[in-house]
C-alpha cells in the first residue's frame, strides 16, 4: 500500500526542501537523461510540465507518474481518472531519501518510460526561482516514432538518408522533394542545449499556480516560438 500523502504546512522541512533528479529515459541506449533541481513544493501537474521541458517532448499526448505503488495524472476528457488532483499533490509530500526512485510515463502509444532517481535532498538555499537543469545528454527523441524500438529504426534509417543525401548533393542532385520526415533534416541525436532548456523552464514557471495551463496547455510548438534554439 502507498503511504498517506502528508498535508503539506508551513513547517513541513519537505516542501521547502530541493530535490536533485535524474530522469533517465529507458529501453534507449547511449543513454538519454537529465538532471534538474526542483523544490519540494513542486505539484506533480507542475512537475510534469518540468518533465516535458527539460526532456525535450512537445506535450502532446497523456501522461502518468507513478509513485510509491499508486498512479498520478491530470485527467482529460476521454482519457484516464486519477482519484487525486495532481494540483494538489507535491513532490515534497513523500518521505523521499536519496536513491529512491519513481516512474513517469509518457505517451501510451510510444509508451515512453522515464526512471526519476532522487540524487540528493538538498537545502533550501541550493534553489532559489523555479527549476534548473543542471546537465543532460543526448537529444529526446522526437514524437511519434514508435517508441524504444521505433526511435533505433528510424535513427538508423535518418543516418542512412543523410549518408546518401551527402554523396547525391555532391553530384549535383535535388534532395528537397525526398520523402523523409521533417525532422530528418534537422534532428542531431548527440545535442542538447541547457541553456535554452533553462530558458523555457523558467517562461513556464511564470504561470506557476496557473490551473488553466497546467490542464489545458496542448502542444509547446508556439508557447516556446519567441525563444530561439
Amino acid at each position: 500500500m502507498p503511504p498517506p500523502v502528508a498535508l503539506p504546512s508551513a513547517g513541513d522541512d519537505r516542501l521547502v526542501a530541493v530535490y536533485q533528479l535524474k530522469i533517465h529515459l529507458l529501453g534507449i541506449s547511449p543513454q538519454i537523461c537529465r538532471r534538474v533541481l526542483v523544490r519540494g513544493d513542486t505539484t506533480l501537474a507542475e512537475l510534469h510540465h518540468v518533465f516535458q521541458v527539460v526532456m525535450g517532448w512537445d506535450n502532446w499526448h497523456l501522461h502518468s507518474f507513478k509513485l510509491w505503488g499508486k498512479e498520478y495524472g491530470m485527467p482529460y476528457a476521454g482519457g484516464l481518472y486519477f482519484a487525486d488532483d495532481a494540483r494538489r499533490v507535491h513532490l515534497g509530500d513523500f518521505p523521499w531519501r536519496a536513491n529512491d526512485k519513481f516512474t513517469y510515463t509518457y505517451d501510451f502509444g510510444d509508451y515512453w518510460l522515464h526512471q526519476v532517481r532522487i540524487e540528493k535532498v538538498l537545502p533550501p538555499a541550493a534553489l532559489v526561482n523555479h527549476p534548473v537543469c543542471v546537465s543532460g545528454r543526448r537529444a529526446c527523441p522526437p514524437e511519434e516514432v514508435g517508441g524504444p524500438s521505433g526511435y533505433d529504426q528510424r535513427t538508423l534509417d535518418q543516418f542512412s538518408w543523410a549518408y546518401e543525401a551527402q554523396d547525391r548533393l555532391l553530384a549535383g542532385e535535388d534532395i528537397r522533394e525526398d520523402d523523409v520526415p521533417t525532422w530528418f533534416w534537422t534532428y542531431r541525436p548527440e545535442y542538447f542545449d541547457k541553456e535554452l532548456v533553462n530558458q523555457r523552464l523558467a517562461k513556464v514557471y511564470q504561470l506557476k499556480g496557473n490551473p488553466d495551463f497546467l490542464y489545458s496547455q496542448g502542444s509547446y510548438d508556439y508557447f516556446f516560438a519567441d525563444l530561439k534554439s
